[in-house]
């Protein structure tokens, strides 16, 4: 296998991508082949033309699946292919077979890949600028008001935030798409959802059914009422998917990865007759003579998360009594009085709530849309906003869930305050008492109908 060196420095350097127009994920354009005048459709015709390269060209795009932008990719290599040949960019390779799988002997073929500096830089590049103009999206989405869609499901049109559009989604039809937060190109998601819906697709397994009686309750008694994340067509809608690339794996992930591939194996290293597992043979550490105790190096639990961040500003509490007064201090706020009437659960509600509104730069109070945090802090300042919100806004199913990754203040929530002794008691009838009440029922029914 040979490589040959990229050409001359007079060539378009992957900066040049800058100025190529911006490229919505759905968007039809029109890409001509990279070595002939053919021309092809995105993404319709995305196979046809890898195809076409191979078959063709015996051009091989490597891991083309993780290329952000394809279109502006292909567009870049066209200009340089039109001047230069494959060998001045690609690794060469010599297999034995045709195409079409055909045996032959030293058949040359080309391999297009990130280990010529050009094009991993340029795939950096091509990365950046989709995060880039996605986090736009997802900002434009989160903030405007302008928004207006009529129901998947009812006939009610809802006006204002995307994010209302999706609660309604989920608390009238409970349909999970997904966390506004969390989600981008929603409008572009809800046309794809509602036209499967209108071809009497189910959302999650996609079978087609005969009328939409029969969809509707097929999705509910199936728990059908969401998105299939198995699906790759979906990964664009989610926000995550656009900061990911190879995985570089350190020592202590290789570690992790061992470890896991070990207990996946404990089916094929248990006894045969016994089904028992010797965890002594497969499981001890390599300098362990067996009596020794495991490695507890990893255990790193001291009962209390590190850090945890204030629920109005970005201070970070070194623990839970320290945040409180600064919340008191600094925000007005004395937590323990302001949910001592709340049990556990509301409290969880009360601060993923909280959490929700001040990312999404909305009053806790008030309900006011900011532009900036800033102004936002300002105003429930002057306003003495900075409170737990009505019970109205927070008492949702959807807050049982965390809104902020290792939140650390759900950890210590249940020593946040003393709770009622008389709140949400549940009175407990033991079997005797039952079955006294249930023979007491028989024999006054008995004596009712005595002749």
């Amino acid at each position: 296998m040979e490589h040959a060196v990229a050409a001359s420095g007079e060539d378009s350097s992957p900066e040049e991508i800058k100025c190529s127009p911006q490229l919505k994920p759905t968007s039809n354009t029109a890409i001509k082949c990279l070595k002939c005048d053919k021309v092809y459709i995105f993404p319709a015709d995305k196979d046809d033309c890898l195809a076409h390269l191979y078959l063709d060209h015996r051009l091989v795009i490597a891991d083309v699946e993780d290329i952000a932008l394809l279109e502006d990719y292909l567009q870049y290599w066209g200009k340089e292919f039109q001047a230069h040949e494959f060998e001045q960019y690609c690794t060469t390779m010599f297999l034995d077979q045709l195409p079409d799988g055909k045996y032959a002997k030293n058949e040359k073929y080309y391999l297009l890949c990130d280990i010529l500096p050009q094009d991993y830089e340029l795939r950096q590049r091509l990365k950046e600028k989709r995060l880039s103009e996605a986090l736009k999206r997802h900002q434009f989405e989160l903030t405007d008001r302008n928004f207006s869609k009529e129901c998947l499901f009812c006939r009610t049109i809802i006006k204002g935030l995307r994010a209302d559009y999706l609660d309604h989604l989920f608390d009238k039809h409970f349909l999970l798409v997904g966390k506004p937060e969390k989600l981008v190109y929603v409008d572009e998601l809800l046309d794809h959802l509602e036209e499967n819906l209108n071809r009497l697709v189910c959302l999650y397994c996609e079978k087609i059914f005969r009328d939409r009686p029969t969809l509707k309750e097929h999705m509910r008694k199936k728990g059908h009422k969401r998105i299939n994340p198995n699906r790759r067509e979906y990964d664009k809608y989610f926000l995550i998917n656009y900061n990911r690339g190879p995985a570089v794996p350190t020592p202590r992930k290789q570690h992790h990865q061992k470890r896991r591939r070990e207990t996946a194996s404990v089916s094929t290293c248990a006894d045969q007759e016994t089904g028992s597992v010797d965890f002594d043979k497969h499981f001890a550490r390599p300098d362990s003579d067996g009596e020794h105790d495991s490695d507890w190096s990893d255990w790193a639990a001291d009962g209390e998360p590190s850090a945890i961040k204030c629920l109005f500003c970005g201070h970070l509490g070194d623990n839970f009594v320290a945040l409180k007064e600064h919340m008191s201090w600094v925000h007005r706020l004395d937590f323990d009085k302001a949910t001592c009437s709340l049990n556990f659960y509301q409290r969880v509600k009360v601060v993923n709530y909280l959490r929700r509104q001040m990312c999404m730069l909305r009053c806790v109070t008030c309900d006011l849309q900011f532009d900036e945090q800033e102004l936002l802090v300002e105003h429930m300042a002057q306003e003495s906003h900075c409170g737990v919100g009505s019970k109205v806004n927070w008492d949702k199913p959807e807050f049982f869930f965390p809104y902020m990754e290792n939140d650390g203040l759900l950890c210590v929530l249940d020593d946040s305050a003393d709770d009622d002794p008389e709140a949400d008691v549940v009175r407990i009838i033991s079997e005797d008492s039952l079955a006294q009440i249930n023979k007491d029922a028989e024999r006054l029914s008995l004596e009712n109908f005595k002749l």
